[in-house]
């Protein structure tokens, strides 16, 4: 590289304009990261990769969030603030409950790196509250109330957050078409003959991380949650 072309890259980096100062606020901060995350994963946030997304100086994201860690619960709560249920969904608990596991899986499938930081870390925070808050408000009304409406919740949150994990590495990191040829293949190797039943099933087995896979899980799910918490709140006798 000659001198002159030094000269320039030297100066170029020194003319950089940062931001203004006062121009940052914590919202733009946690959008920016969760821009990282969507676009390089997780493992890419840190604090000097932040700073250069926004143009800003690394201590000036200590001024909105004070650790990576609070950054993470952050970046979750603002993907999942996103969670919208269908208005045909909401005239029951159940409708209530599968609604919303479907607009979470839409979020976490949208944002798989947030999949990951709620998989990893407890995600606690006012937004977390606000949501629990409005679900266990629309579910009084159906009789479902206190530790087993919250447990309903969550065993909707686990299994969406755990399918969706599930899901994102099979059909989303690599084509769906994959997926299922890794079924036929592998099946292709053995013995002629060996597992009849499962030959007989072949087919289906490529579209186990799929929407059809997920809605029948959720709907046996929500339905088991009505017959644990009984018809008026109660658990059955």
């Amino acid at each position: 590289m000659s001198k002159n072309s030094t000269s320039g890259l030297k100066f170029a980096r020194q003319a950089r304009v940062r931001r203004p100062r006062g121009s940052l606020t914590r919202e733009a901060v946690v959008e920016a990261a969760l821009a990282v995350v969507d676009a390089e994963g997780v493992a890419a946030l840190s604090m000097p990769r932040l700073a250069r997304q926004l143009d800003a100086g690394v201590m000036t994201l200590y001024r909105y969030v004070q650790s990576k860690q609070e950054l993470l619960d952050a970046v979750a709560m603002r993907a999942i603030a996103d969670v919208r249920i269908e208005a045909a969904e909401s005239r029951d608990a159940l409708g209530t409950l599968a609604g919303w596991g479907r607009g979470m899986r839409r979020v976490l499938l949208a944002h798989p790196g947030v999949a990951e930081v709620m998989a990893r870390r407890a995600v606690v925070g006012p937004g977390i509250f606000r949501g629990v808050e409005a679900l266990l408000a629309r579910l009084q009304p159906d009789g479902f109330e206190g530790e087993p409406a919250l447990r309903a919740v969550y065993t909707v949150l686990i299994y969406t957050l755990g399918f969706t994990i599930w899901e994102v590495a099979r059909v989303h990191a690599q084509p769906a078409v994959v997926y299922a040829a890794q079924w036929r293949e592998g099946f292709a190797r053995l013995e002629p003959g060996q597992f009849p039943h499962v030959e007989a099933v072949l087919s289906e087995l490529g579209t186990l991380a799929s929407e059809t896979q997920f809605e029948f899980g959720l709907r046996a799910l929500v339905r088991g949650l009505r017959e644990s918490v009984g018809p008026a709140g109660e658990p059955p006798s």
